[in-house]
């Protein structure tokens, strides 16, 4: 990636934040060893993460009177790795317990003149728990269906990947969480099932730390 590029869109951040800070509103600035740095919130339903490398704004709706169960949509960008994200997920919240099944695609534009994997599908389950203070957070998403490249066509074709690759992700994290401000600790691993060993083998895997503090703007 050129830093031309690197430039251009460091400079759509800056301006999405000034745009929303001119609304004047509150919302948390975050900072993950992860995930990178930025401004989250929401405004009505609509929830936005504005940040580098990634940011994401959509929609969060009650489906019935009591909140407890949503409709999520939300799309968004990874500016380091020029990738698309779209996901949809039902929601369900009972009293501190909360609950989705999210379905995502993410893609990527390339030009290539071979078979290349563009995209990935996948379906994943998350959940939270509130102790008090404490957040104790789990996400697994699993990938079968995938978008690969035809130079011959110059399409995207959907297609069942069966290789040995790092289908599965996990992330675990531990928030403690206080009304002007937050601290959390993760693990975040690609997974894969090796047949023959019966057991699972780690791709990326890291620890990780994230900080939010709430502002004003």
């Amino acid at each position: 990636m050129s830093l031309r590029f690197v430039l251009l869109r460091s400079k759509l951040v800056v301006f999405l934040i000034t745009a929303i800070s001119i609304l004047s509103f509150s919302a948390s600035f975050y900072f993950s060893t992860r995930d990178g740095m930025g401004i989250s919130g929401s405004f009505d339903s609509i929830n936005y993460l504005l940040g580098f490398p990634y940011s994401e704004v959509g929609f969060k709706l009650p489906l019935d009177e009591t909140n407890t169960i949503f409709l999520s949509a939300f799309g968004g960008y990874d500016f380091i790795r020029s990738t698309y994200f779209m996901r949809l997920s039902p929601d369900f919240n009972v009293e501190k317990i909360s609950v989705s099944i999210p379905l995502e695609l993410s893609t990527r534009i390339v030009q290539t003149d071979e078979a290349t994997e563009t995209g990935r599908f996948n379906i994943g389950i998350a959940t939270s728990i509130r102790f008090e203070n404490i957040d104790f957070a789990i996400s697994a998403y699993y990938s079968a269906f995938y978008l690969f490249y035809d130079p011959a066509f110059s399409v995207n074709i959907p297609t069942v990947y069966t290789d040995d690759i790092f289908r599965s992700a996990l992330n675990i994290k531990v928030s403690y969480i206080q009304p002007s401000f937050s601290i959390s600790f993760g693990y975040f691993a690609s997974l894969c099932w090796l047949s023959y060993r019966a057991s699972f083998i780690t791709g990326e895997n890291s620890a990780y730390v994230e900080a939010k503090l709430k502002i004003r703007f």
